[in-house]
């Protein structure tokens, strides 16, 4: 027995020791602080303890890159934090890497927020905003600006999400901490040994009003998901 599951079984011990059998008021909160300082050095949540993914593997789920000459890779990276994955893309495919609902998740939502940028785009070509501008700047340098803002907006909300969900885990039962399977996606992933050339996504400023307005409509992108649940109860939902 390695020294992680030796920590998990002394976790287990110190967390059966409540009223119910048997330990006074007292030791019960001794062990509960003990637990979760042990919680925390090791990396161990309270999921853990039962280990669902330990006999799960990691799998690696592709999707054809979405083309539409413009650049989307910069809400990559938050999407994939969300569902704990890891990713890589070519000028073919994207790829996902994860636990199998994590992926499919990713694949999902990759698709969605594309489609539904260019959708935007479409209705905000038709806007008078776009119109007048259209005076004083080529269309397609207001299109882009605009789906770049469109992807900061959607990032900004995924974010959100995230943040949400680490506040939610924090104050469960005991107050424990709760790891993410990140480390075992990236545990996982660096086993592949893969030569991944990722493109530099950065974030480009602009002041104009095709990126305000871009932003502004992916932040109000309505996304809900269920997370760390059941797969019946994980499907995507759209509001």
């Amino acid at each position: 027995m390695n020294k992680r599951e030796t920590i998990k079984r002394k976790i287990k011990a110190l967390l059966s020791k409540t009223t119910d059998n048997g330990a006074s008021k007292e030791e019960m909160e001794s062990a509960l602080q003990k637990a979760n300082k042990l919680m925390v050095d090791f990396f161990i949540s309270e999921n853990d303890l039962s280990d669902p993914y330990i006999a799960e593997k990691c799998i690696l789920k592709e999707v054809p890159l979405v083309k539409s000459g413009y650049d989307f890779g910069f809400f990559f990276s938050s999407l994939v934090n969300l569902f704990d994955c890891q990713y890589y893309y070519n000028n073919k495919h994207i790829a996902f890497f994860g636990f199998e609902e994590d992926t499919e998740l990713c694949a999902y939502f990759y698709n969605f927020i594309i489609k539904s940028c260019l959708k935007e785009k479409v209705k905000y070509m038709k806007s008078s905003d776009y119109k007048g501008l259209k005076q004083f700047y080529h269309g397609r340098t207001l299109s882009s600006s605009f789906i770049k803002g469109f992807v900061k907006g959607v990032s900004i909300k995924i974010n959100q999400l995230y943040n949400d969900r680490k506040l939610e885990i924090s104050t469960e039962r005991y107050g424990l901490v709760v790891t993410e399977k990140k480390i075992k996606v990236e545990n996982q992933f660096k086993a592949l040994d893969l030569e991944i050339s990722r493109c530099s996504v950065k974030q480009v400023i602009a002041e104009n009003t095709a990126y305000n307005s871009g932003k502004e409509i992916g932040k109000d992108l309505s996304i809900t998901q269920g997370v760390h649940q059941h797969k019946k109860s994980n499907t995507p939902l759209l509001n």
